[in-house]
């Protein structure tokens, strides 16, 4: 979570945090880092009128993208659900978008994923095991009966406080990022243009370009994570 004088960030994971972190730190007034991957509910009450910009990702894609990266990271997340990489593709996300089910085998998921988490994040750019920005509570309170990807952006944006939310898709980054400095009145600056127009993409994570979903798991997909699909238009 980064707070500027013209907007707060909230940076959700495989979302393009990398391009837009460097990007807002670097060029934007008054740039500063609260917490890597912190969530609206941590943002200083001073801070509660500025409009809140994010980003968000065709859940299709973002299990393919979070899969590879995760296992590449060796993410703490991805190695419970994947019991330490030996679960393949199908049978990891299947793992990820029912942890909410209530079943013996969520449960004792959960119970592992809250051992291995970290109990409170202090550092503004946490170590390892404190990303992606998840902490033992998440796990202990982890109820919701939606996707892995759905609760977890669901997650970056609760808060008991109102505020003036802005979401960017990712698969147009470069101008959606534009379009959102625009809207909280943020000066796009030569420099911020120029980075848009020419930086390269960050982080992004190696992949077989031949990753196919099963009817199964593209179901499953459409099932839990249907909120997200539907409203912000997405599909297979």
């Amino acid at each position: 979570m980064i707070v500027t004088d013209h907007f707060v960030y909230i940076h959700t994971s495989r979302t393009g945090g990398t391009f837009l972190n460097r990007l807002i730190m670097n060029q934007v007034p008054g740039a500063r880092m609260i917490q890597y991957h912190g969530c609206l509910r941590d943002l200083p009450a001073q801070f509660a009128e500025l409009p809140v910009i994010g980003f968000v990702r065709n859940p299709y894609d973002w299990y393919v993208s979070m899969f590879y990266d995760y296992r590449r990271k060796q993410q703490y997340v991805f190695q419970v659900l994947s019991d330490m990489g030996e679960r393949d593709f199908d049978d990891t996300v299947t793992r990820f978008l029912n942890l909410g089910d209530g079943s013996d085998d969520s449960q004792s998921l959960l119970q592992r994923l809250a051992a291995a988490a970290p109990r409170e994040i202090r550092r503004q750019k946490p170590g390892r095991r404190e990303l992606p920005g998840l902490i033992a509570r998440d796990f202990e309170q982890y109820t919701d009966n939606i996707g892995y990807f759905s609760w977890l952006f669901r997650r970056m944006y609760a808060t008991d406080r109102s505020h003036d939310v802005r979401i960017g898709r990712f698969e147009n980054l470069r101008d959606e990022a534009r379009r959102l400095f625009e809207e909280t009145g943020t000066p796009v600056t030569a420099r911020i243009d120029a980075y848009l127009n020419q930086a390269q993409p960050m982080n992004s994570s190696p992949r077989p370009t031949d990753t196919v979903y099963s009817d199964a798991l593209a179901g499953l997909i459409a099932e839990r994570d249907s909120e997200l699909i539907k409203t912000y238009g997405y599909a297979r």
